[in-house]
């Protein structure tokens, strides 16, 4: 409570100067009724101050050292701190008063707003490819590992080998990967034949051939002797034409290529329609799903891109664009997309934007609600740290003007009641 000199402390003073004024008057003039009324009305006066700065003055300390029923706020500021708690949460954050002013915040526009900035696109994409990374730099990634091998055994067991064959006839066809492999095979096939090798082959198999349909008899002895078969010509004319053959399916577009990718897919057709070999592609495909070590494929795979991502994040660069650059683009692409399409369903469904506000409504409530209660905790706490000193001057300073004018209209209250008496007095004389 503030010590220094005030107007209520100038009236008091002028109180007890005008009841020692009073006196002496009367004292001189014993007889005279107006002393007796001055000095009656300056008794009254200066008992009424003095009351009143009693009384003030107990509100925050002992007056004069007055131990009964004094400094009451320092004896129950416990009590005076809880109603203080109880009135800051009742009163200035009560639900009432909470859910009212909530209600006025027109949150979704609010949130249309922030959606749409650039910014908030990036933080939240950063946010995702920020998960994203961190996956990759689990050290116990066993459950992750788990599902990406349960989905691809899934995959394998899945596939029907009618429909891959369909599907690999189809693409091979529109991408023209059956007439580049017969090309292929055309060109090997060419430079196999024309080795000399094989002309040594084909001319010892005319030989045999010969020798098995004729024998070694007088027959043989003579086509020999007058060279009517020649078998070096007949190998190398027959290496000759075979090459020409093998050109000729290895040329874009001739009619023996055509021929053959069509009976190429004539083939594969038939072989759809084959049950044995049907059976065979799903005892293969359970067989892989069973034995491929895609649990220790997935593992090493793991390990090794952990490795590497710690390696980009120590010298500040982001291991996926690094990397994995067309990835990394595809994944902003998708993400942006993704991110355009949800405020597309946030602006245009009204079922969407009645759960969101609701949802937002809901947590803000919440949020406030709690808020009250940490109001509550943080005044306590604030409150409860205080002096006794502190907490008088805290009070004191928020409603001095109108103690001070307690304790004067205590002066004058006190003698116009003094003079009111006197007054009464002499008339019923």
């Amino acid at each position: 409570m503030t010590r220094t000199w005030n107007k209520a402390d100038t009236a008091l003073l002028g109180s007890f100067l005008f009841f020692l004024l009073s006196l002496g008057l009367h004292l001189h003039f014993p007889q005279t009724l107006w002393t007796e009324g001055l000095l009656m009305v300056s008794e009254a006066a200066l008992v009424g101050g003095v009351a009143d700065w009693f009384a003030v003055t107990a509100l925050f300390r002992k007056p004069l050292g007055f131990p009964y029923h004094t400094a009451i706020l320092p004896r129950r500021r416990d009590s005076f701190i809880h109603a203080i708690v109880v009135m800051v949460q009742k009163e200035f954050f009560s639900r009432r008063k909470i859910f009212r002013h909530i209600e006025k915040i027109h949150l979704l526009p609010m949130l249309q707003e922030f959606l749409h900035k650039k910014e908030t696109e990036e933080q939240l994409t950063g946010t995702v490819m920020h998960f994203i990374r961190a996956s990759f730099l689990r050290k116990n990634n066993k459950k992750a590992i788990a599902y990406l091998s349960e989905r691809f055994k899934a995959l394998i067991l899945r596939e029907d080998p009618s429909e891959s064959m369909r599907r690999f006839d189809t693409l091979s066809a529109e991408n023209g990967w059956d007439r580049q492999a017969l090309s292929r095979i055309a060109q090997l096939l060419a430079r196999e034949v024309s080795a000399e090798e094989t002309r040594h082959s084909i001319r010892e198999t005319l030989a045999e051939l010969e020798r098995e349909k004729i024998g070694d008899g007088f027959l043989s002895r003579l086509l020999e002797v007058t060279n009517t078969v020649n078998l070096d010509e007949g190998a190398e004319l027959i290496q000759r034409h075979t090459c020409n053959v093998l050109e000729e399916l290895g040329r874009d577009g001739s009619p023996l290529q055509k021929n053959a990718v069509a009976l190429l897919h004539d083939c594969i057709s038939d072989l759809r329609q084959d049950d044995e070999l049907l059976h065979l592609a799903r005892e293969l495909q359970e067989r892989l799903a069973q034995e491929l070590p895609i649990d220790e494929t997935l593992a090493r795979l793991f390990q090794g891109m952990r490795r590497h991502f710690q390696m980009d994040l120590n010298r500040a660069v982001d291991p996926i664009e690094e990397h994995m650059p067309a990835f990394y683009t595809q994944l902003q692409n998708i993400l942006h997309l993704e991110y355009q399409h949800m405020l597309f369903l946030v602006e245009e469904r009204t079922e969407l934007q009645k759960i969101i506000a609701k949802v937002l409504y809901d947590l803000l409530a919440r949020s406030a609600l709690h808020a009250q209660t940490l109001v509550g905790v943080i005044v306590n706490n604030v409150l409860s740290r205080l002096t006794d000193d502190e907490l008088n001057h805290l009070i004191y300073d928020k409603v001095e003007e109108d103690l001070l004018w307690i304790r004067v209209n205590g002066s004058l209250v006190g003698g116009c009641i003094g003079l009111l008496l006197f007054v009464c007095m002499n008339i019923l004389r």
